[in-house]
């Protein structure tokens, strides 16, 4: 990768929301790298279906305001703010990476940001999930 494309990160669903949440456990580091992103010039690739990952997750939360909260996300990412040349024919790389065997904290949905990012020669992702640093991308928070 070079130049504007080596500062592009992809978005999981805890940063997202983490972004989104002030009652979130991860809300202030969020922040503080959303900061550091913005002074180093970074990009953030929020693939749509993290969006809807992340909405139903705040929706099924005990919370009653956390439906609002999943409102709030869609609303706010309805657009896609993937790349024009970027590759979402992901569907055979997920369906080899995840192994039904391994741990059940890892969903199809992690595979999937692995897969994008991997397909797409992304190092970064905006998550806190050691599952992504274990398979070579680059946690952000590693960065500050």
């Amino acid at each position: 990768m070079h130049g504007e494309e080596s500062k592009l990160a992809i978005v999981d669903a805890d940063g997202l929301i983490g972004l989104m949440s002030k009652d979130d456990k991860h809300h202030s580091k969020c922040i503080e790298i959303n900061n550091f992103l913005n002074a180093q010039g970074f990009r953030l690739l929020i693939p749509y279906g993290i969006v809807l990952e992340a909405s139903t997750a705040v929706a099924r939360a005990e919370d009653p305001k956390k439906p609002i909260l999943a409102h709030k996300l869609l609303v706010t990412f309805q657009q896609a703010s993937e790349p024009s040349h970027f590759d979402l024919n992901v569907g055979i790389t997920v369906s080899k990476l995840y192994n039904p065997q391994a741990s059940a904290k890892h969903t199809p949905f992690d595979h999937y940001v692995l897969a994008l990012a991997k397909q797409n020669n992304i190092r970064y992702v905006f998550s806190f999930d050691q599952f992504y640093a274990m398979n070579g991308l680059v946690l952000l928070e590693d960065l500050l």
